[in-house]
């Protein structure tokens, strides 16, 4: 297990995933990748949201969460900010580096919100050639 993927939003069930991807990394010696996705299917909702001001917004609240991962996942972690939706940029960052995990926290969305929208956890695991370790409050 040389390379572990973390989808990090800066949440308590996000924290949670990095802990453990950090305690696993300690373990196997592996590098971790901590990535926090931009998802611009929500600034496409509206005018208002997709202005360059809310995006530049977006992109720095992004950089400080990255920043922040970084300081619990310790040194020689990675952290990267994408753009797009954040199950498919997940998995295809993890892809292009050859990781052998993914690491996300579980939400615990209402029925009708995971019927409508699904999670980006269990979208992760539907799309990712990878394992996929899901941690749970």
């Amino acid at each position: 297990m040389e390379k572990i993927v973390v989808g990090y939003d800066g949440s308590p069930q996000a924290k949670r995933a990095l802990e453990k991807a950090k305690t696993i990394s300690e373990k196997f010696g592996s590098k971790i990748y901590v990535v926090h996705v931009i998802d611009t299917a929500v600034l496409s909702l509206s005018d208002m949201f997709a202005s360059p001001s809310v995006l530049e917004s977006l992109r720095e609240k992004a950089k400080q969460l990255i920043q922040e991962a970084l300081s619990i996942a310790g040194p020689g972690a990675e952290g990267k900010v994408l753009e797009g939706d954040p199950a498919h940029e997940i998995v295809k960052f993890a892809k292009d580096v050859g990781a052998s995990l993914i690491v996300v926290g579980a939400r615990g969305l209402s029925t009708i919100r995971r019927i409508l929208m699904g999670s980006v956890s269990s979208r992760v695991v539907q799309e990712s050639p990878v394992d996929v370790l899901i941690v749970k409050s």
